[in-house]
């Protein structure tokens, strides 16, 4: 096995425990465990997805099918991001920060912007790549 097979397992076994973490969090007794699962999910889904060949080494600038592609891969690194922040906003204990309140569940709404960047970015890519 290469290096790019294990980091896609990686990848992809980061992408499911997000979904199991974000699942577990339902449960009000189980809260603390979907909080620490939810930060290993994300840093596995960070490390498989970042340690691969970088995209920009595989697309070149000139043609507008590899432009599309580096976009969208640059829009996955603002959905990495904010998994990380929502997975850390899992941690912060509720209060006032800053003028701001931070309820339980604010972390989902950062969780959210990870779900659509991710969905879209799936499917682009797929197209993109097919035609």
């Amino acid at each position: 096995m290469n290096k790019e097979k294990i980091l896609g397992y990686v990848e992809s076994a980061g992408l499911l425990q997000v979904v199991i973490a974000a699942a577990i969090w339902i449960l009000p007794d189980l809260r603390t465990v979907a909080q620490g699962w939810m930060a290993v999910a994300a840093v596995m889904l960070l490390l498989g997805r970042f340690l691969q060949e970088p995209f920009y080494l595989k697309y070149s600038e000139r043609d507008p099918k590899e432009l599309t592609l580096r976009r969208l891969y640059h829009q996955r690194v603002f959905g990495i991001i904010a998994l990380i922040l929502a997975a850390a906003m899992m941690f912060v204990p509720q209060g006032f920060y800053y003028g701001m309140y931070v309820d339980k569940s604010s972390w989902l709404i950062l969780f959210v912007i990870f779900v659509v960047i991710e969905v879209y970015t799936a499917f682009r890519i797929s197209s993109v790549d097919k035609g």
